[in-house]
């Protein structure tokens, strides 16, 4: 409320100054600025007044009326149902209230005395009146619609200079000869606007000024040598507010030194000397807010630059993992099938054609015995499809007793058989592909469309932060060419790094996150996907806000053979999580242990390259459901801990029980699903448990749970699980493990495998 008052009362004092801004005896320019004002929904009564004052403190009475009369006729024309209920465009309003200055002037000209002088002015005030109206339309929409801090467009700034030229020519004059009031509120907003804006604005500005200083009886000429005040000390904006106004104070003397025609009073020079002092004087607060915004989109280029590289790093990770599965499907199996009948008359057909056609005996086969004939030959495939093959014996009576060439018939049957078989295997495996490649694609629409919300939800952090990072490693030698901080949608920060050092130092990125912790007051740690010592090279570095939460690990096993069938992965993601794998091949030794390891690999490739967990499983289904040959079957156990909010994600595939040792009781969460790789559509249990300090995470394959001689095998292991009083995750695996081999007289009947995982806060 109060932002729009102080709004309300800007308009309300330009109205006025605008207003009084007369020449050739007319001021179109108060209905123009009415106009704009009373479109832009400003109170019609205050604005009134306002104008009138205006209006009233340089003319007559009698001319007063004249723009009253058109003020009124104006808001009665715009408030009739006529205009007011219709989409009319904002440029014919305009018209409305032109034309009835236009006809009030006429009517002025009328009682004067008609003459074409008078006519010609009655003409160009309503004009004039349209056209300015047009104009501060765009200025003083600015000034009441948009939100606080927001950029001005090209449009707005030239219609907002024209108005504070305009201003400028309603000021009255005071002081003497050297107290100049306005020439210095003239210096101080071109100082300020080539300051913030650049040399276009700036010169804009000047040369505006110049045409309203010269309406007041300056020279002319100072058009031109103030639009050059609004250009070249916009060159040294990078530098700060003091060179600034050291080159805009130079400029000054040299146009009046070098230019004599450029009539630079010495009231001039006071005027210039004030403005400088009051720049200078002016709030940081409002310098700082000026930084900023010039910041901002100074930077942008810069912030985008990073990201294409954070964006382009990661998809040379999606691409790594895309050829890891394309490999995968470069190594399917054959598959088994089965002939219809289309395709053994198909055979059957390119036999005869190439072993019955020309043989004596064809029209005796073929033409009076075609039935026993066509018996004997489906008699034939029937056993080829049994046996995928045929031999001597196989061969039907009719055709041992009958044809002449009953060696070559099994060896073209075989051929045919063979021919027909490779093709059935290649369509299989063409088909299969085909879907699982649908499915693939799918999937990578959506990570590439998670990785794109997370890129672009990326918010941009206060220049202030990437000053201190910058200054911080200046410090310490690190030559930096670039930094941009981002926080990221879970609420981390993001730095992002350009930088080098000399060929005789070595510093390593821990030091540098070190370093970066200190001048930020939040820890950072580096990113896996820099390296760890900074090169002479310039090159990009990430780092990233370390988590809240840390985790500790244990890991125990026993096996049936030298070679455990149970594989398991402990890896820490950079969106601030850690994944706890376990997988189980199906049966025992070297091939389930394959098994188990190939899921896991690339389950770590895939949440690596930035894959949804859910993503991840059906990507691996498919890779082994297509290897047909034999089934490939195994459980996944997946525990997703996000170190920011202490939450976990359980996902489970056929997998055992999990249980969660809290300070007081034990909590299980079980499955009932099947192994993955079983069918097309892969099913699986996710549950998300909040975790607190203390909590210990604990993960089991089959095996331990099958050891337990109980009927309610879960139970029993919450019932060990709580009887242990240790908090070391390592200490806890090898007692549930130990616990597990007492119920076999420690002899595993499987392979066996205890991961658990601790959850602690960090200490600050």
């Amino acid at each position: 409320m109060k932002d729009n008052l102080k709004r309300s009362v800007l308009i309300y004092i330009m109205g006025f100054a605008a207003a009084r801004a007369s020449f050739m005896g007319i001021n179109p320019l108060a209905i123009g600025f009415f106009a704009a004002a009373y479109m832009e929904k400003v109170s019609p009564g205050v604005l009134f007044v306002v104008i009138l004052a205006g209006v009233g403190s340089v003319m007559q009475p009698t001319v007063v009326l004249k723009y009253l009369l058109a003020m009124i006729a104006s808001v009665v024309f715009l408030e009739s149902p006529l205009i007011k209920n219709r989409d009319i465009p904002d440029k014919l309003r305009f018209y409305i209230p032109a034309v009835c200055l236009g006809i009030f002037a006429a009517m002025e000209a009328a009682a004067g005395g008609w003459n074409n002088e008078l006519t010609v002015l009655a003409f160009l005030e309503a004009v004039i009146a349209y056209v300015s109206g047009l104009i501060f339309s765009m200025g003083i929409g600015f000034v009441i619609k948009q939100p606080k801090g927001s950029k001005m467009t090209n449009e707005e700034m030239i219609s907002l200079s024209i108005i504070m030229a305009v201003v400028i020519c309603g000021i009255p004059s005071v002081g003497g000869s050297y107290i100049a009031p306005v020439e210095t509120a003239v210096y101080f907003i071109i100082l300020l606007i080539t300051y913030k804006y650049g040399a276009g604005q700036g010169a804009i500005t000047g040369a505006v000024s110049g045409i309203a200083m010269s309406l007041r009886g300056a020279p002319l000429n100072g058009i031109g040598w103030l639009a050059m005040m609004g250009i070249i000390p916009a060159l040294f904006r990078s530098l700060g507010r003091i060179p600034v106004a050291a080159v805009f104070s130079l400029t000054m003397a040299i146009i009046g030194i070098v230019y004599k025609d450029a009539s630079i009073t010495v009231k001039d020079m006071g005027a210039a000397s004030s403005a400088i002092v009051l720049f200078l004087l002016l709030p940081r607060s409002i310098i700082y807010r000026i930084d900023r915004e010039d910041d901002e989109t100074g930077r942008y280029s810069l912030t985008v630059d990073n990201i294409k590289k954070l964006a382009n790093t990661r998809m040379r990770t999606l691409s790594e993992s895309f050829l890891k599965l394309s490999k995968i499907l470069e190594t399917i199996s054959e598959r088994q099938f089965k002939f219809n009948q289309r395709e053994i008359d198909l055979i059957f057909e390119d036999v005869s054609e190439r072993l019955c056609k020309n043989c004596r005996n064809c029209s005796f086969c073929w033409e009076a015995h075609f039935n026993e004939a066509y018996q004997a030959a489906c008699d034939l495939f029937e056993a080829a499809q049994q046996k995928g093959y045929v031999e001597d014996m196989d061969v039907p009576i009719y055709f041992a007793e009958n044809c002449i060439y009953p060696n070559e018939l099994v060896l073209e049957t075989n051929k045919g058989l063979e021919i027909a078989k490779l093709n059935s295997i290649w369509g299989n495996r063409l088909a299969e592909s085909r879907e699982v490649i649908a499915g693939q694609l799918k999937e990578v629409s959506s990570a590439i469309h998670s990785l794109t919300g997370d890129i672009y939800g990326a918010a941009r952090v206060m220049r202030s932060e990437e000053n201190k990072v910058s200054r911080a490693l200046r410090s310490r030698h690190v030559d930096v060419k670039s930094v941009t901080v981002l926080e990221r949608p879970d609420k981390r920060k993001e730095i992002i790094l350009n930088a080098a050092v000399g060929k005789r130092r070595c510093i390593t990125t821990k030091e540098a996150a070190g370093w970066i912790s200190e001048a930020l007051g939040v820890k950072f740690v580096v990113s896996a996907a820099s390296k760890l010592v900074f090169s002479k090279n310039y090159e990009d570095y990430i780092f990233l806000e370390d988590t809240k939460f840390k985790v500790l690990t244990g890991v125990a096993r026993a096996m049936m053979n030298n070679i455990s069938g149970d594989s398991f992965s402990i890896m820490k993601l950079d969106s601030g999580e850690e994944v706890i794998a376990l997988a189980d091949g199906m049966g025992t030794g070297k091939e389930a242990a394959d098994e188990s390891e190939t899921v896991l690999a690339l389950l770590e490739q895939l949440l690596e390259a930035g894959f949804k967990t859910e993503t991840a499983i059906r990507l691996i289904n498919s890779n082994l459901v297509l290897k047909a040959d034999k089934q490939t079957f195994s459980t996944i156990d997946i525990g997703t801990i996000n170190l920011c909010t202490g939450t976990c994600e359980f996902v489970k595939i056929g997998a055992a029980s999990t249980f969660i040792k809290r300070e007081s009781w034990v909590e299980t969460i079980s499955s009932t699903t099947l192994p993955i790789g079983m069918f097309k559509s892969v099913d699986y249990d996710a549950v998300t448990k909040k975790l607190y300090e203390g909590d210990i995470i604990i993960m089991v394959t089959d095996g331990v749970l099958d050891c337990l001689q109980a009927d309610d095998k879960e139970a029993c292991m919450e019932k060990a699980i709580m009887d242990i009083k240790s908090s070391n995750p390592q200490e806890i695996a090898n007692r549930v493990l130990d616990f597990a081999l007492s119920h076999r007289n420690y002899v595993p009947v499987d392979d066996m495998t205890v991961v658990t995982a601790g959850i602690w806060l960090k200490q600050v």
